[in-house]
């Protein structure tokens, strides 16, 4: 869609003037130095690298596949006594994390600028453009008990066409005791994967939420729930509401629990409805407790969940760790569920002695959905993120809310990135997908509510990726090359993407 070259003029105009606006008022304010983020925040691979190595050398105790991860994880890494006898490439790790979650408290400016071909295919848990042009602008400010984020920002084209407002990435969240209320349009990810996440990632644009979670993940006090030990709980509610919805304004409502009942074990549930908009009932109690969905016991909601394992052993100063996500489209939990998979393995080591730190993914990820758990000879063509009475499915601004290649696609991912003791990433991926199918492929041409909204038609993809990472004072540049060997149907044919960012924080 394109502007009125008037209103192009007046917009363009009411951007400029009010951001240097926002950045006087920043300059005015004076700063004190105390924790300057409410969380750490989806979108850096980096700063997810060092949090799992600080989590395997017992750094940050807690559940950690629930992003954002609150502040309050963190407070052992600013006591030097915890670090005196950790190797160099831990101290650097946390000194790192600190650096990004520390700083100047009160109003500053921040911003960030993706330049990209076009949007990545695959988008994995790093930050990546939604469009050739992705730009943010606006201010933070954080205290000790309220933190706000306002970003102003617009993605388009290169040349301009398709022109959208966007206020992604902004917030407000508040500290009550150990509970972190937040509101606003907030990048989430749940599950143990990279390349993946079968329920939420930061595949789609953030939709606007309320929630709670815990800002320190403590055990229970009480005998009869301190074996859970440390634990997690992030509840929220959002509306879905683009326009081109056909159940518009549909509410959406999550609730995950994690925990650790052993040491390096980490076991999550989630459970996530979609409920009301267009002309379904509108009952958001009854979607809250109907848990059993089954073709003779309907409710009135569109549920997913997910049952998730992660576990981490560290072999000296080698740290393993192999995950696997369980995904449950919209049935009873043991009978009819509708499974689809996610399992991987990551590791991480020091490279040298001087604190460099490689790291290795390797990651399936298959959405072509199994009448039961493990019932591989039973496929379900198109179940998995459709529902035939929301018939948009888990999907927001046409991405999936959850796996990247959407329904009935196989992902399989290596990963490897070697960061140095500057904190600059240098990364190389391959990635093998197989997006669709012939028998989904077969029914979406019919009109079905059942689709792939990525390829109408099967085709299997090869990418080849290379990127690096640089920090530099206040600034972290990011830069990507991908070769890719076939493109979703209607497009075809080999095609070079690069992708360049740089984001702005003081």
């Amino acid at each position: 869609m394109t502007m009125h070259p008037l209103l192009e003029a007046v917009h363009r105009s009411f951007r400029h003037r009010t951001l240097a606006a926002l950045l006087m008022i920043a300059a005015s304010l004076p700063a004190t130095f105390a924790v300057a983020a409410p969380w750490a925040e989806v979108g850096d691979r980096g700063l997810r690298s060092d949090i799992e190595l600080l989590a395997a050398h017992q750094l940050v105790d807690g559940p950690i596949t629930t992003w954002p991860i609150p502040v309050g994880y963190f407070a052992a890494l600013r006591d030097r006594a915890n670090l005196s006898d950790q190797p160099e490439h831990v101290r650097l790790a946390a000194a790192r994390v600190l650096a990004r979650l520390d700083g100047p408290t009160g109003l500053r400016p921040a911003a960030e600028l993706r330049l990209a071909t076009e949007p990545n295919l695959i988008r994995d848990f790093g930050a990546a453009a939604r469009d050739e042009v992705d730009l943010r602008a606006g201010l933070n400010y954080d205290s000790d008990r309220f933190a706000a984020q306002l970003r102003v920002g617009a993605l388009t084209g290169l040349d301009g066409d398709g022109y959208r407002f966007a206020l992604d990435g902004s917030y407000a969240s508040a500290l009550l005791g150990n509970w972190q209320l937040y509101g606003g349009t907030i990048d989430k990810w749940y599950g143990p994967g990279h390349s993946s996440s079968l329920i939420l990632s930061n595949n789609a644009r953030p939709f606007p939420k309320i929630g709670i979670t815990r800002n320190s993940p403590g055990a229970f006090e009480t005998k009869w729930l301190s074996w859970l030990g440390t634990w997690q709980l992030d509840f929220y509610v959002g509306i879905l509401e683009e326009d081109a919805r056909v159940e518009s304004n549909t509410g959406v409502g999550s609730l995950r629990f994690s925990f650790m009942p052993v040491t390096g074990l980490e076991v999550a549930i989630t459970r996530f409805v979609q409920f009301c908009g267009g002309g379904n009932n509108c009952n958001p109690l009854e979607a809250a407790f109907a848990i059993n969905n089954t073709d003779s016991d309907r409710n009135n909601s569109n549920d997913q969940a997910t049952i998730e394992f992660k576990y981490v052993r560290r072999f000296q100063n080698l740290a393993v760790s192999p995950y696997v996500q369980f995904l449950n489209d919209d049935t009873g939990p043991f009978t009819h569920s509708y499974t689809s998979y996610l399992g991987g393995l990551h590791a991480a080591a020091p490279w040298g002695s001087n604190g460099a730190l490689w790291e290795l993914t390797a990651e399936y990820t298959d959405s072509r959905a199994t009448l039961d758990w493990f019932t591989f000879g039973k496929r379900l063509p198109g179940f998995a993120y459709n529902n035939d009475e929301y018939v948009d499915g888990f999907r927001y601004r046409g991405r999936t809310l959850g796996f990247s290649l959407d329904s009935d696609s196989v992902l399989f991912s290596l990963t490897g990135a070697l960061t140095d003791s500057a904190g600059r990433q240098y990364r190389l991926g391959y990635h093998n997908a197989q997006i669709s199918t012939q028998e989904l492929a077969a029914i979406q041409a019919t009109g079905s509510f059942r689709r792939n909204v990525v390829s109408a038609q099967p085709v299997q993809v090869n990418q080849v990726e290379g990127g690096i990472r640089l920090p530099w004072n206040r600034l972290l540049f990011d830069l990507s090359v991908r070769w890719q060997d076939q493109q979703p149907f209607p497009d075809a044919g080999a095609k070079l993407n690069v992708e360049a960012g740089v984001q702005l924080h003081f």
